[in-house]
């Protein structure tokens, strides 16, 4: 940004839109700054080339414009800042892309109207973001938000993708599964474009087919810690489970477990994790995490 202002010395930064007619106003999306040059400085080629690297603020209107709370949990979240405040024990983060032709209002407005619970937007680049939601008895589900992906094309005209985080303790950890959320996201815009609702479970056999053992091994190391460094039998049980066909009767006697004890941990599990391990994906999901533990042990 220094030898943008020596070349614009009039040039005026601000952590928000200025809408004077008098100037072009950019926005730095990496260091998140406004920036306001006179238009009697810049020749129409320079103006060209400034926007190859900053975004004209009259593409995106608003955009960046904070309240307090996303300023908080986006300065957490990629800037190193505090924790922010929260009421719940728990949170979980909903990423989000704007896809095709960007509508940002339209996408606030549907979110007005849909979300059941109280939320924060926090906006990370022009096309994408992420919801922050504590946890909530009604909050929205899978099938919920795959509604919302619909509604969103039918009545308001725009397009989105989700990718649905888990539930966390809240604290400084959660800034490191963001980041593991964000991964995951990434693999599932570039292996399943054609999804409109992506959780770990879905992204995971894509993961094993496509990403390198380095990246894998260290994704489910993260999980395998949080889920079972602090109760490592929960792990046994879990293993144990998936590998007796998720048969409730079998893995009691293989565990000499009352039927009652064994579904406890079950459910403590999925409450921890946010994995159905009576499905497919969740049980696939979870039983290389447990591989990964054991491996790492």
């Amino acid at each position: 940004m220094n030898p943008l202002l020596a070349i614009y010395p009039r040039a005026v930064l601000s952590d928000t839109c200025c809408a004077a007619e008098d100037v072009f106003c950019f926005y730095d999306e990496k260091r998140r700054v406004y920036v306001a040059i006179p238009k009697e400085d810049i020749t129409p080629k320079e103006k060209l080339l400034l926007e190859s690297f900053l975004t004209p603020a009259e593409e995106k209107g608003d955009f960046f414009a904070e309240t307090a709370a996303a300023k908080r949990w986006r300065q957490f979240l990629l800037e190193e800042g505090p924790v922010p405040d929260v009421k719940e024990p728990r949170v979980r983060f909903i990423h989000y892309d704007l896809l095709g032709e960007r509508d940002w209002e339209a996408f606030t407005e549907a979110l007005r109207h849909f979300w059941p619970v109280s939320y924060t937007v926090v906006r990370t680049g022009r096309d994408q973001g992420v919801i922050v939601e504590e946890e909530k008895l009604e909050a929205p589900d899978p099938d919920d938000i795959a509604s919302f992906v619909k509604v969103s094309e039918c009545d308001f005209y725009f397009r989105v993708r989700f990718f649905i985080g888990r539930y966390y303790g809240a604290g400084e950890r959660l800034r490191l599964h963001y980041r593991r959320e964000q991964q995951y996201f990434q693999i599932g815009r570039h292996h399943l474009p054609q999804l409109s609702t992506l959780t770990a479970e879905t992204v995971f056999p894509a993961m094993l087919s496509e990403e390198s053992r380095d990246k894998l091994s260290a994704l489910l190391h993260e999980e395998a810690v949080l889920l079972f460094q602090k109760e490592p039998e929960l792990k046994h049980t879990i293993q144990t489970f998936i590998e007796h066909n998720s048969n409730m009767s079998l893995t009691s006697k293989k565990l000499h477990l009352h039927r009652n004890s064994l579904q406890y941990r079950i459910d403590k599990f999925a409450e921890r994790s946010g994995i159905d391990i009576k499905t497919y994906r969740g049980a696939l999901l979870a039983y290389f995490i447990c591989l990964q533990y054991e491996k790492s042990q």
